[in-house]
């Protein structure tokens, strides 16, 4: 068997803060040994948002891609010619990519899709209806990406099934490896603080649906032991937290950089990470969790199969009904009132992310997936 050390990563990614995924890939990649190249053409950056709120616009993105996929195209047989590698990587987003990319090397092709953009846009956000055209034609997108590779990536075991499911492909195509952080300081000290004072508790994301940041306002409302430093969220789901937690909100900048929300982790006893009931929020371990428990502070999330899976057992997340918010209160009090509970949870994260998120964990399946794909060809296999 050829072993796969040389990976070139074409497309048309983001890089820097908010932009975590394919860092944390490249980064893994080179822990287990493999040389990355790189072919990238300037990535959407916050026109990804618009492209979600206005799905008219769609249809013209995709024709305004044929540039794109022509240079990267000519930029990608230029890199193969110089040095042929054992595999092409095309890092999230990739769907309009990745077809002519496939057809123009003879290497195995993996794409990264990590977010479906029917899941993303139909079934989580409810931007389209289910059925519509334009939900079906989201639907032949994934599947016509998803059949172009060789190799599809999600982040979950739950989601390379559901995309199997959704698409009809062999399930053989799809397999999953998790979000990380990327290469970073250590674990936090532990915060000092007296018996006396409230639970602080840090959010931090968008605000999509599958946070479910509703229920973490209102649950935090109704206990008054608790302070929440809100980085992000809607404007809708700002204003309601100023309504309801007055002087017991600390309310951030929708984006901050990587010091300043390091910063607040030192500041935070737990982490809150999603709330949601979507079939999405069942299905991922939140990249908000993985931060947490990299700098060593415990999770409050929804308890769903994907954190189960991956976390049961580990001592360093609290969980609670998706949605609920009297569940999520009482919690929340109980937390407030055991600061040993915490400091204990607290004393796990580390561990357990280095168990299950940490970069020699992901190396680890990187290595693995990328012998399966030189030892018996994905595309047979699928």
């Amino acid at each position: 068997m050829t072993r796969i050390d040389d990976v070139v990563f074409c497309g048309a990614w983001d890089e820097g803060p908010g932009y975590p995924r394919t860092t944390v890939l490249r980064q893994a990649l080179r822990q287990a040994g493999v040389v990355v190249r790189e072919v990238r053409a300037p990535g959407l950056g916050t026109g990804k948002q618009q492209l979600l709120r206005q799905p008219w616009r769609w249809p013209l993105f995709w024709w305004r891609q044929q540039a794109l996929r022509r240079r990267l195209v000519a930029r990608l047989r230029a890199a193969v010619a110089e040095r042929r590698p054992g595999c092409v990587v095309v890092p999230y987003p990739g769907h309009a990519l990745v077809a002519a990319l496939r057809a123009a090397v003879d290497v195995p092709v993996v794409l990264d899709l990590f977010l479906s953009a029917y899941d993303t846009i139909v079934e989580d956000r409810q931007l389209v209806l289910p059925g519509s055209l334009a939900a079906r034609w989201l639907q032949r997108l994934d599947t016509r990406a998803c059949a172009a590779a060789d190799l599809v990536l999600v982040d979950t075991p739950a989601n390379a099934a559901y995309l199997a499911t959704l698409t009809g492909l062999a399930p053989a195509r799809f397999a999953w490896l998790p979000v990380g952080v990327p290469e970073q300081d250590g674990p936090l000290p532990r915060r000092a603080a007296p018996a006396s004072a409230p639970l602080q508790v840090l959010f931090f994301g968008t605000g999509v649906p599958l946070h479910g940041l509703t229920t973490l306002i209102d649950a935090v409302a109704a206990v008054p032991d608790v302070q929440l430093t809100l980085v992000g969220g809607t404007e809708v789901e700002r204003a309601r937290a100023t309504t309801l937690l007055g002087n017991r909100l600390t309310l951030e900048p929708k984006f901050v950089d990587a010091a300043r929300l390091r910063a607040l982790l030192a500041d935070s006893d737990v982490v809150a990470g999603v709330f949601g009931g979507s079939g999405k929020a069942q299905r991922v371990v939140p990249y908000k969790l993985v931060h947490a428990l990299a700098a060593g502070r415990p999770v409050l999330t929804a308890d769903t199969p994907a954190v189960a899976g991956w976390l049961d057992g580990s001592g360093a997340v609290f969980v609670v009904p998706a949605g609920d918010v009297r569940a999520t209160a009482n919690c929340l009090g109980e937390l407030a009132a055991a600061p040993a509970v915490v400091a204990a949870a607290a004393g796990h994260a580390r561990a357990a992310f280095e168990r299950c998120f940490a970069l020699p964990a992901l190396a680890a399946r990187w290595r693995s997936l990328l012998d399966r794909l030189a030892g018996d060809g994905w595309r047979e296999a699928a």
